[in-house]
C-alpha cells in the first residue's frame, strides 16, 4: 500500500492539496467572519448605551409625562411606546446608520428598550426618594410674608411656601447638604431645583453656576435662582446659555410648568 502524499499536476510541479486543508481553511474563514460580526455588534451596543446615557434625563422626564394618569385616572402606555419609537428611530437608529451598524438594530432593539425602561425607572425612583426624604425632614411652616428682617433660612422656607401655593411639592433642603440647591420641587413628575438669594445687591454668576451644577447632579428638569434683588448682566448671560431661570420671589406663586418652558429668563425688571 502506498502512502497518501500530494500528487502533482503534470508539467507544472504544483501540489494538489488534500481536502482536509480546504475544510480547515473554510472553517477559519467562518471563524474570522464570526469574530468580526461579534466585534461590530459589541460596538453597536456600546454606541446605543452611550446615547441612552446622554439622553437619560430627558427620557426619564418624557416617561413620567407619558405615563401620568389622565383626568380619569387612566395611564395610556401607547404614549410612552410612541415616544420610545420616536427616540429609537431618530436618535439611535440614525446613529447606527451613520456608523454603518444599522444591520444590528433588529437583534438589539428589544434589549435597548429594556435598558431605556430600566434606566428611566431608576432615575425617577431616586428623584422620588430624594423628595420624600426632604419632605420627612421639612422644617416648620414657612413665613407668610416677606420681610427684610428674614435670615437666609427663613427666606428659603418662604420661597418653598410660595411654590406650594402654586401647586408644587416644594421642600427646603437641610442646611449644609444642598450642593448648591436650597429647594427641591416637583409637579407632575417634573423636578425643579432652586437656589435662594436674600441679597441687597444684584446676584452674580456664582449662583447661576452652582444651581446649574445642582440640576445636573440631581437629574432635575429645570433650575432657577430666586432672589428679592435683581441680577447682574453677566448672570443673565450665563443663565441664558445654561437654561437657568432667574426669578423674583413674587413670581413663584404663579409659576407653572408652562411658564418654565418658553424662556430661560423669567425675571421681570
Amino acid at each position: 500500500m502506498t502512502a497518501d502524499v500530494p500528487s502533482f499536476l503534470p508539467g507544472h510541479g504544483i501540489a494538489i492539496l488534500p481536502a482536509d486543508f480546504w475544510l480547515l481553511f473554510f472553517f477559519l474563514l467562518l471563524f474570522l467572519q464570526y469574530r468580526r460580526h461579534v466585534r461590530r455588534k459589541h460596538k453597536a451596543w456600546h454606541l446605543l448605551c452611550r446615547l441612552i446615557a446622554h439622553h437619560q434625563n430627558t427620557l426619564a422626564q418624557r416617561r413620567q409625562i407619558c405615563l401620568t394618569k389622565d383626568h380619569y385616572g387612566i395611564i395610556h402606555k401607547k404614549r410612552w411606546d410612541t415616544e420610545l419609537n420616536y427616540f429609537c428611530q431618530t436618535i439611535l437608529h440614525t446613529a447606527l446608520t451613520q456608523q454603518h451598524l444599522s444591520a444590528f438594530w433588529p437583534s438589539l432593539q428589544h434589549r435597548t428598550i429594556r435598558r431605556i425602561n430600566r434606566v428611566t425607572k431608576v432615575i425617577l425612583k431616586r428623584q422620588s426618594e430624594a423628595l420624600n426624604h426632604l419632605q420627612e425632614n421639612a422644617a416648620s411652616l414657612p413665613p407668610e410674608h416677606f420681610t427684610t428682617a428674614m435670615d437666609p433660612l427663613d427666606y428659603e422656607r418662604f420661597c418653598a411656601g410660595l411654590l406650594q401655593k402654586a401647586g408644587w411639592q416644594a421642600t427646603p433642603t437641610p442646611p449644609g447638604s444642598d450642593q448648591g440647591m436650597d429647594i427641591l420641587a416637583e409637579q407632575a413628575g417634573v423636578y425643579f431645583v432652586l437656589q435662594c438669594k436674600l441679597y441687597t445687591r444684584p446676584v452674580g454668576n456664582k449662583a447661576v453656576q452652582e444651581i446649574f451644577a445642582a440640576r445636573q447632579h440631581r437629574h432635575a428638569h429645570y433650575a432657577a435662582v430666586v432672589s428679592n434683588a435683581g441680577y447682574t448682566r453677566s448672570a443673565r448671560q450665563l443663565a441664558h446659555a445654561t437654561g437657568v431661570h432667574l426669578l423674583h420671589h413674587d413670581q413663584l406663586t404663579t409659576l407653572t410648568l408652562e411658564t418654565l418652558q418658553p424662556a430661560p429668563d423669567l425675571f421681570q425688571t
